[in-house]
């Protein structure tokens, strides 16, 4: 062999200790869903693989709660999409521009003191995507979780970069943009944030978490996502607690944001319909969300005349895990086309029998009457009737949840998944 030509099996390159940057928008525990704990799962199984690993994120916490340190993450960026951000971006070329050239000096200040291997983007909504194409620009080698919406055009092109310098309607600014180009500035601004749409962007190494959302990003024009591999959302299933009693069902629980896009006024109804036929059942709500939002579910409840069967409970990040095994059922209610839910892949990985609405991605990975009970979407009338069938189940559930429990643990656990995650890794440092 020739000097200098020498390298490592492909099985040992793959277990060579890599460092790797996590940009993300939001990261526990001031995460907004589980998509975000999943991030922080993966972190930990790649930490625990011997390979080094920072976070750059914001600051953001959603619900509203003290700030927690942790080494190793920067909660450094700053949302362009969230209430208290200035209301002058994408009006005010300097305010805008200000924005970007705080978000780049936070990227590149972690670029230079980590020096990363690879980047792995997760969530970029509401992150400047002149990050994305600076990175890839630079030749970085990029691999992308995708698992939301985000990289839709109609979210994408809201970056307020873009929007200023595409999509500005104000005399005023068509004037200073014309006077940008004429000094030469706007060019050497935009090479250093540079702005493009979606399909300028380069990610082939990348992968889609369901069939769902693969579909749904082609058919908003992304054809690059048609041929992206499905890798299907994995937890680590030694943080869950198992549930191991089963009874007749009658104890119902619902976790979730209280927004629209999760219909928690779907279940809500489905009690009431419940009760006006005659049977008591008991249902509560873990709702993650502001204030205001808690303060509105309760006086549905109230409204409702369904306080008495019907609860709003309080839940912190990281503490739903052990709630599953304390209840009979879990009522999905999502309306939204979720691309691939977490909530319900934790309760069934945990044992609990589960009745999910049909909406985006979960479909791909249960059986109705077989895994689980599925209904139709915004249908109370039809998640009553799923309700009835989980409590006329004889053994409160515990074969159908076994089995799914039992085909989910083989899929859908990180020991499973994480080697194809490094094997994307891998692969984008030598392409």
């Amino acid at each position: 062999m020739a000097s200098g030509d020498f390298s490592l099996p492909a099985f040992i390159i793959n277990f060579l200790s890599v460092k790797i940057l996590i940009l993300t928008a939001l990261y526990p525990p001031l995460g907004a869903n589980g998509q975000d704990d999943r991030c922080r799962q993966v972190v930990d199984a790649l930490s625990k693989r011997g390979h080094q690993l920072q976070v750059l994120t914001s600051n953001y916490r959603v619900p509203t709660m003290g700030f927690l340190g942790q080494k190793g993450v920067y909660r450094k960026l700053q949302l362009h999409d969230f209430a208290g951000i200035e209301c002058s971006l994408d009006v005010s070329y300097a305010a805008t521009y200000e924005h970007e050239l705080k978000q780049a000096r936070m990227l590149y200040n972690r670029l230079d003191h980590f020096r990363p291997d690879v980047v792995y983007v997760w969530n970029m909504q509401g992150v400047s995507k002149s990050l994305l194409f600076n990175l890839q620009n630079q030749a970085t080698p990029i691999v992308y979780d995708l698992h939301s919406h985000w990289l839709s055009p109609h979210l994408f092109e809201l970056d307020r970069w873009f929007t200023w310098w595409q999509r500005n309607q104000s005399l005023s600014s068509k004037c200073y943009q014309f006077c940008l180009k004429l000094s030469g500035l706007a060019r050497r601004r935009l090479r250093y944030f540079p702005i493009g749409t979606v399909t300028d962007l380069d990610i082939s190494n990348g992968y889609v978490c369901s069939e769902n959302l693969r579909a749904d990003l082609v058919a908003a024009g992304v054809a690059k996502a048609a041929t992206l591999p499905v890798i299907y959302p994995a937890l680590n299933t030694g943080d869950l607690l198992s549930k191991i009693s089963y009874h007749p069902v009658r104890r119902f629980m619902w976790a979730g944001r209280l927004n629209a896009a999760k219909a928690p006024g779907i279940a809500l109804k489905a009690v009431g319909i419940l009760k006006a036929r005659g049977i008591d059942v008991s249902l509560d709500f873990f709702g993650l969300g502001m204030p205001t939002e808690r303060k509105a579910m309760r006086n549905l409840i109230d409204s409702a005349g369904l306080s008495d069967s019907v609860r709003m409970l309080m839940i912190r990040p990281g503490e739903l895990v052990s709630k599953y095994s304390e209840y009979d059922a879990l009522l999905f209610t999502s309306c939204c086309n979720d691309p691939f839910p977490i909530t319900p892949l934790e309760a069934m990985l945990s044992g609990l029998p589960s009745i999910l609405a049909r909406d985006g991605g979960i479909e791909e990975i249960v059986k109705d009457g077989e895994t689980a009970l599925l209904y139709d979407a915004g249908d109370a009338e039809a998640l009553a009737d799923a309700m009835v069938r989980m409590m006329d189940i004889e053994d409160g559930g515990f074969a159908m949840a076994k089995k799914c429990m039992e085909r989910l643990q083989v899929q859908h656990s990180l020991d499973t998944v994480v080697p194809q995650i490094e094997a994307f890794l891998s692969a984008s440092m030598k392409s």
